[in-house]
């Protein structure tokens, strides 16, 4: 698809969102903590740990949903001769500035080309179907969001005149909190120095390649920032729960819901205010 100004895409090379997380130790035995009596039977008795996993319904239901889109851009293009998603949703400062703030949010659903699109949903259900489960379906969504929003804001704070699109900067987001929610569990993880040197160099790698004139950076650094944001302040801290009489261990989070809110909350008007006051919107 061609434009009048040069299209800026939130693009990430695929090959380096490899499925790069280290799963958690979910099969293996471990022993209860000593202390207890040692004539005791629970003190003699292995546990298998389960980790629960759901399936990862908002990333599909966001694969569709961005696919759909890039179909009605397509048959818009063809038979209007405008693709009309584009035209009123990508990222462009000045009509930001003019009060047409939705294109802070609606870029991350939108794609410049097929090639674009297939980089940026292949990343999705790798990332997805890892942190989606950890999160739960309500949270997950929401970092997804929250993450491009910081991406679109930092772009129209420091590139306004750009026109952007792409879901790479929510994937920016959700590669910080899968580092995030591998440190803070590192206990839990098998290999953690390999599994977050690998977070360490996909993010490295892609910002390398953001350099390339015709890729949003900053979009990548904004949704980098959000998520990393709330993945330190609420990210999953997993514990175990013991389930003696049914002979296993459960992982589960200790971080409540009601603070990962306030926490999304918090980073968005933090994004919504530096945006403000940077441009005054």
């Amino acid at each position: 698809m061609e434009s009048d100004a040069p299209l800026s895409r939130n693009q990430s090379d695929p090959s380096s969102f490899g499925n790069y997380s280290e799963e958690p130790l979910h099969g293996e035995i471990i022993e209860p903590a000593h202390g207890t009596s040692s004539e005791s039977e629970s003190s003699s008795k292995s546990f298998l740990i389960k980790y629960p996993r759901s399936r990862p319904v908002v990333t599909w239901v966001l694969l569709g949903l961005s696919i759909l889109i890039y179909i009605v851009q397509i048959g818009t293009e063809h038979f209007l001769g405008v693709d009309l998603p584009l035209a009123f949703g990508a990222k462009f400062g000045p009509l930001i500035a003019a009060g047409q703030v939705w294109r802070l949010l609606t870029p991350i659903l939108l794609h410049g080309s097929l090639v674009h699109l297939l980089f940026n949903m292949y990343a999705l259900y790798i990332l997805g179907k890892d942190i989606e489960p950890t999160y739960g379906h309500l949270d997950f969504l929401l970092l997804y969001l929250i993450s491009g929003f910081g991406g679109n804001v930092f772009s129209y704070v420091f590139a306004p005149e750009s026109i952007s699109v792409g879901a790479s900067s929510s994937l920016f987001g959700l590669i910080a909190a899968q580092g995030m929610l591998l440190y803070k569990n590192k206990k839990f993880i098998r290999n953690y120095p390999k599994a977050i040197q690998n977070v360490i160099m996909v993010v490295a790698i892609n910002l390398f390649i953001g350099m390339n004139a015709r890729i949003d950076n900053w979009g990548h650094l904004g949704g980098l920032a959000a998520g990393g944001l709330v993945a330190f302040f609420a990210g999953p801290v997993w514990d175990l729960r013991l389930h003696p009489e049914a002979g296993y261990a459960e992982l589960f989070d200790k971080t409540s819901a009601a603070r990962r809110r306030i926490v999304f909350l918090l980073v968005f008007l933090l994004l919504a205010i530096f945006a403000l006051f940077s441009k005054g919107l």
